[in-house]
């Protein structure tokens, strides 16, 4: 597992101001100071941590045999998150944000597409910014990396057999765990046991929200992006992550909504573009 990722459209900014010419340096001195994230002395590990984590040693979690796999890329609109947002609200009674319920409903028609056995326990995992959540807050100037994972889980029957909402809400209630206690013991665990390979299991569906680190505004003199993506496909312990993208400057005509690119399965992803083609056509599969 790794320890902290974070992409700083931060630090991609500044550099493109510095090949522009237009900044001379960052606007306040950036500090690297990793003692802020680390260990406690002794370390000590709370729940919820052994929930989700457990020791592999030797076997990677991203060693999965699955087959090959594919990559695709989705248009969502803005108005048809809206419909279906609103359509949660109606039934179930909670509002939820865009990456709670369009999570919920790829994690859904994800499972459902790749016929994970019932009984199986999948996850859901994402990274949480943790720079105002410890205690103390990160500072300003803290440019290293500042994120923990956050999990919940089901069984794939529950997943796909209730109502869509109780997917949502799963992942609405995992950021109860996001505290400063949380974080500390998720550092601990890791200094604990790095060396032995933890790993959150197998079927664990990676989600990360990229829309509002300022990729798309990113221009180093000659225009804005054209295309940003993930290289690697290994993210969170899943061998099929899912990236919510913003629409870049250079995409023009794309300026409502935003795209998500998903890795799958090579064989479950027929199915998997089926799902997606019913939530753009509205169809979001209320029972």
């Amino acid at each position: 597992m790794q320890k902290f990722i974070v992409v700083r459209g931060q630090f991609f900014n500044l550099a493109a101001g510095l090949a522009r010419g237009e900044v001379s340096g960052p606007p306040v001195q950036p500090v690297w100071d990793r003692e802020k994230l680390g260990p406690r002395d002794p370390p000590r590990v709370e729940p919820p941590i052994g929930e989700f984590l457990r020791l592999d040693k030797g076997l990677s979690p991203y060693e999965q045999d699955i087959g090959p796999v594919v990559r695709a890329s989705f248009d969502v609109s803005d108005a048809c998150l809206d419909r279906f947002k609103k359509e949660l609200l109606d039934r179930s009674g909670s509002s939820f944000t865009t990456f709670e319920a369009l999570g919920a409903f790829m994690w859904r028609a994800k499972i459902k597409a790749t016929k994970i056995p019932g009984d199986e326990i999948v996850k859901y995992a994402y990274f949480l910014n943790i720079r105002k959540l410890v205690k103390p807050p990160l500072p300003p100037t803290f440019w290293g990396n500042a994120c923990v994972p956050i999990y919940t889980k089901t069984s794939a029957k529950d997943l796909v057999e209730k109502p869509i909402w109780e997917a949502a809400d799963l992942i609405k209630k995992s950021k109860r765990h996001a505290t400063d206690e949380y974080v500390r013991s998720y550092i601990d665990f890791q200094s604990l046991h790095y060396a032995e390979g933890i790993s959150a299991g197998k079927d664990v569906s990676g989600f990360t929200d990229w829309r509002h680190l300022g990729h798309s505004t990113v221009d180093f003199g000659w225009g804005g992006p054209v295309a940003v993506l993930p290289l690697s496909r290994h993210f969170l312990g899943s061998v099929e992550p899912c990236y919510f993208l913003p629409y870049l400057t250079a995409s023009v005509g794309k300026k409502d909504g935003f795209k998500v690119s998903i890795t799958l399965r090579e064989s479950a992803m027929p199915a998997f573009k089926a799902e997606m083609d019913k939530f753009g056509r509205g169809d979001f599969g209320f029972s």
